[in-house]
């Protein structure tokens, strides 16, 4: 399911970042479950100290979110923000944060039909920094 969230990583980056995930009080992962235990899809939330636009700190963050394709169009995607929000509330976040892809238009129009705004459009660059 990570795979089709963020699909221009490769396995070894996952595979990392899901054992920091699981041994982090700063991440959270869900899987989104229908009524009879079956896996619907997967929700990732961070708490991260600054997010570009927001004012508050910490920040709620959708790291990811991602529905089964046959369970796309029946409102799972809006339930799973309110959810998000509810659990946000909970928490103490005041605002809630997230980014996709600049070519991921479906994304785009989803998340500004739930409510959110969109706040700036940038590339972001990394590199590793090599110890001596």
């Amino acid at each position: 399911m990570r795979e089709g969230v963020y699909s221009s990583l490769d396995d070894e980056f996952h595979e990392l970042e899901m054992k920091k995930i699981f041994s982090s009080d700063e991440w959270f992962c869900y899987f989104l479950i229908s009524e009879n235990n079956q896996i619907l899809g997967l929700a990732e939330l961070s708490s991260r100290n600054v997010v570009d636009g927001c004012l508050s700190t910490p920040v709620a963050y959708i790291e990811g979110l991602y529905i089964k394709k046959e369970y796309r169009g029946i409102g799972l995607g809006r339930e799973a923000i309110g959810a998000i929000k509810d659990w946000c509330k909970e928490k103490g976040f005041t605002e809630l944060g997230m980014d996709t892809e600049l070519a991921n238009l479906k994304a785009q129009d989803f998340f500004k039909a739930v409510g959110f705004h969109e706040t700036y459009r940038i590339v972001q660059f990394r590199t590793r920094i090599e110890s001596a």
